[in-house]
């Protein structure tokens, strides 16, 4: 057929026009989809994200955890589970089912019979084999896939691996495999951190925080490493010292802290008990991170910051002299721990001693009023803001005068050993009080020294350190068990009564106590504070608290001179 110009004239007239409505119909979709965002009543926004989020956050790699030198701590591996088609039409299903139980069974921690009773269940397309087929490795995977047989497959997914089972448990922390997790208000499942720094640093280490997620696709590749200030060096060696004074001398919990002065970052962290990281074994409803969770009295070590702060507002000369040995205060008779003291002694020695009477006649000096606010500056009371959960304040809520007067040497108040530590730190960083930190971030170049307060002058603090040092090297001083022959040690030690968790008034066994002891070191110019605890040991040998917690401390500090 031929067609004129007039015709085609027409037909290209046409086809313009059906062009020209096309497109008008196409850029109108297009302007309700970019100003509205939405069709057919759905949310175009909320459905991208859903897709993303609920096909791709189960399978996004989690983030790596470092030490500071780049060691890793936990890593994500990838794992299998394995499942059987026994029921689908088009698809390979399971064609011999006893051969196949036979099979398994000698793959998995499974019977042949259990094996078998699951690959008769009836009205099902396909089955699972419960905790024995998840988390199979790559070699298990190709080893039951070379066994030829019919019907089986393997979903691949993300395990948490952590290099060392017992290391830093409390604070490294733990994950629920698979938990329904808020995001943009709508549930996803997913894994989520538990407790320490995979819950602290989740959204992160996930690649589920808001930030990231709203990048692109490129970027849900895999969630972001996260560094911590622990060195795994150092770490190690903590744990194995602990793990051996756990053995020997059974107490309730023993723990130990190194924290670098100058910029507050924590080196070590350890407690027993502790938990497997990779099983969770030893972890129950009870157990909780001491770090953070758990608020006691920290008896005579809380003498220093008494002292320092009165030294540094003149409440006392160096060498005036306090009566020792009792003290009565609102019809209550303070005495010191070896009932009669000693006598008129100077107030710099009374420290020394570990005199509870001296300290109560300085905050006598300071008054009631005046030293509480002190101790809420100090930080007691509230939170470290640690992002840590579980988190305890403590507590310096007191009910009468007398408790406040018993502050004053560590009783009647509670806290954490992050806020013990971050007060503390004041007498080796030259007055200053610094934030007590256990990540970098993304990066090790993401941290920045936290200073939160000035808190005393810097001669203040020295003038305290001089006394903690005749603490360890003078026959009187009560941490002379610290004393080390390759470098001087300023210390203090604490032993604390345990409150009653079933009443009133405190536990009376004969190692019902809180033993502990805070040092500097080297006291000439403190690079380290360490940071020791004891709790009712069962089986003390016939060994004080402080001679137990020597035999973690000498070993580690040299150790720490060592290799640091």
């Amino acid at each position: 057929m031929r067609i004129d110009n007039n015709t085609s004239n027409k037909f290209l007239l046409n086809h313009i026009f059906i062009v020209v409505v096309m497109a008008l119909i196409v850029m109108g979709r297009f302007v309700q989809l970019g100003i509205f965002k939405s069709t057919n009543g759905i949310d175009l926004t909320e459905l991208s994200m859903s897709s993303i989020v609920g096909s791709s956050i189960n399978d996004i790699p989690r983030g790596t955890i470092y030490d500071q030198n780049g060691v890793p701590l936990a890593i994500d591996a990838t794992s299998y589970s394995l499942f059987a088609i026994v029921d689908n039409e088009g698809l390979s299903t399971v064609s011999r089912p006893i051969e196949t139980a036979n099979m398994l069974s000698e793959h998995l921690n499974m019977s042949a019979q259990e094996i078998y009773d699951i690959l008769q269940t009836e009205d099902v397309v396909q089955v699972e084999f419960g905790p024995a087929g998840k988390n199979i490795s790559r070699e298990l995977k190709e080893s039951i896939e070379s066994e030829g047989f019919s019907g089986l497959g393997f979903y691949e997914n993300q395990q948490r691996k952590y290099i060392n089972n017992y290391f830093a448990s409390h604070l490294i922390g733990y994950l629920s495999e698979d938990e329904q997790y808020l995001y943009n208000g709508e549930a996803v499942r997913t894994r989520v951190g538990k407790s320490g720094v995979e819950a602290a640093f989740n959204d992160q280490l996930s690649g589920i925080d808001d930030f990231y997620l709203m990048q692109t696709h490129e970027k849900l590749l895999r969630g972001r490493d996260v560094y911590l200030t622990i060195n795994s060096q150092l770490q190690n060696h903590l744990e194995q010292l602990l793990t051996t004074a756990y053995e020997k001398y059974e107490p309730e919990l023993i723990s130990g802290y190194l924290v670098e002065l100058g910029t507050g970052k924590l080196l070590s962290a350890g407690q027993r008990p502790s938990y497997n990281l990779n099983t969770l074994e030893g972890i129950d409803q009870d157990w909780e991170g001491q770090f953070v969770s758990e608020a006691y009295e920290p008896g005579s070590t809380l003498k220093i910051l008494t002292q320092s702060i009165a030294y540094d507002r003149n409440i006392y000369q160096p060498n005036e002299l306090v009566m020792t040995g009792s003290i009565e205060i609102e019809d209550t008779v303070v005495k010191d721990y070896n009932l009669y003291g000693w006598g008129e002694i100077p107030f710099d020695e009374a420290l020394a001693r570990s005199s509870n009477v001296s300290m109560v006649e300085l905050v006598r000096r300071m008054g009631l009023e005046s030293w509480e606010q002190t101790l809420e500056e100090l930080g007691f009371g509230q939170s470290t803001h640690s992002d840590l959960p579980g988190e305890n304040t403590g507590f310096i809520d007191f009910d009468n005068p007398v408790s406040v007067y018993m502050s004053g040497f560590g009783q009647a108040i509670s806290a954490t050993p992050i806020q013990l530590m971050q007060a503390y730190s004041m007498i080796g960083n030259q007055g200053d009080i610094i934030k007590i930190q256990y990540a970098y971030g993304s990066d090790t170049s993401d941290y920045e020294t936290q200073k939160i307060k000035t808190m005393i002058r810097p001669e203040s603090a020295q003038h305290i350190l001089d006394i903690l040092m005749d603490a360890v090297e003078q026959p009187y001083g009560t941490a002379q068990d610290f004393k080390m022959p390759n470098v001087r040690i300023a210390a203090k030690t604490g032993t604390a009564q345990i409150a009653n968790p079933t009443g009133a008034g405190y536990l009376a066994g004969p190692n019902d106590y809180y033993f502990s002891v805070v040092s500097f070191f080297p006291a000439e110019q403190p690079e380290y504070m360490l940071y020791l605890t004891l709790k009712r040991p069962e089986n003390n040998q016939g060994r004080m608290g402080s001679q137990i917690l020597a035999e973690v401390f000498k070993p580690f500090v040299d150790y720490v001179l060592l290799n640091n």
